[in-house]
């Protein structure tokens, strides 16, 4: 297991935070939700935050203002608050520049990232350019610089945004094999800083489908390349890649329920709670638009 930073002063929090792990909803939660209708949510979710009369979207919302209170209240490490806050802003940011004030996703107390140098000549660049794809790819990979060089502080985070670096060239990857200008995207999205070189990714590009397995054997997403992308081949949906990079990522983060002390356990809770709460909405709005039985429990990851 990956040392932790062993923070005493965590110890009181932590023991909260094992005892609302246990109220996290487990697969059989959501297997119940999927086959129901939305109607029935708030029956099957009861006994659990989420089940209130009325609407269940606004209990989601409440649910969520109160993870981040809590996690606020806690976080005494400002690397760890970093970490959370500057993805939010940064989404702020571009929501703001594609003219979409009133549809901000998170409430910020701060603008931080509109001060880094390298975000203001990309605010300038798109006032020029107006390339929307440009402007986003090189905020995020902006972002996933200062969120590395923040994560250096620990190996256990240091562990945690290399391998979510990766996931997220697995996804570009698989994506950008759709396109007939595939290279020069997988550049132009490519995140450093994680495990896998951007030219095994560039070189497999037309590499079928049953021989994309071996060429990743060296490396831990092999599994995920090979099930990912022959479900893709066979349902035309990243479905399965999705479940499968999700379930990797908050598989690493299980190390953290091992620790007595440090803030690891607190940054594991908070991102197993919004993954709990992101699922619950998609769930809820593939029942609203009739999305298959299938299809939900295909998205639906199996961590707990």
């Amino acid at each position: 297991m990956i040392k932790g930073t062993g923070d005493t002063r965590y110890a009181f929090v932590n023991g909260i935070i094992r005892a609302r792990e246990a109220r996290l909803l487990t697969r059989s939660h959501f297997d119940r939700l999927v086959a129901v209708d939305y109607t029935s949510f708030n029956t099957i979710l009861s006994d659990t935050p989420y089940g209130v009369s009325g609407d269940f979207i606004g209990a989601l919302d409440a649910e969520e203002r109160l993870l981040r209170s809590f996690f606020n209240r806690f976080c005494l490490t400002d690397e760890v608050k970093n970490l959370v806050d500057w993805p939010e802003q940064m989404h702020n940011l571009k929501v703001r520049l594609k003219g979409g004030q009133n549809d901000l996703m998170y409430v910020q107390q701060s603008d931080a990232v509109e001060s880094w140098p390298e975000v203001a000549d990309e605010v300038l660049r798109f006032a020029v350019e107006k390339n929307p794809f440009v402007l986003s790819t090189n905020l995020d990979r902006i972002l996933c610089r200062y969120l590395y060089d923040t994560a250096l502080f620990t190996p256990f985070f240091e562990g945690y945004y290399r391998t979510y670096f990766d996931l997220e060239n697995i996804r570009s990857f698989f994506r950008a094999k759709q396109f007939d200008d595939k290279r020069n995207i997988m550049n132009q999205v490519y995140i450093p800083s994680g495990r896998l070189n951007v030219d095994l990714l560039i070189d497999n590009m037309d590499v079928r489908q049953d021989q994309l397995g071996r060429n990743f054997f060296n490396t831990p997403y092999a599994s995920i390349v090979e099930k990912g992308g022959a479900y893709y081949e066979d349902k035309n949906s990243f479905l399965r890649l999705e479940r499968l990079c999700e379930e990797y990522r908050l598989g690493y983060l299980l190390q953290a329920r091992r620790l007595t002390f440090g803030v690891e356990p607190l940054f594991a809770y908070f991102m197993f709670k919004t993954s709990e709460i992101t699922k619950l909405r998609q769930v809820y709005w593939g029942k609203l638009n009739e999305v298959s039985v299938e299809d939900l429990r295909e998205s639906v990851p199996d961590v707990w």
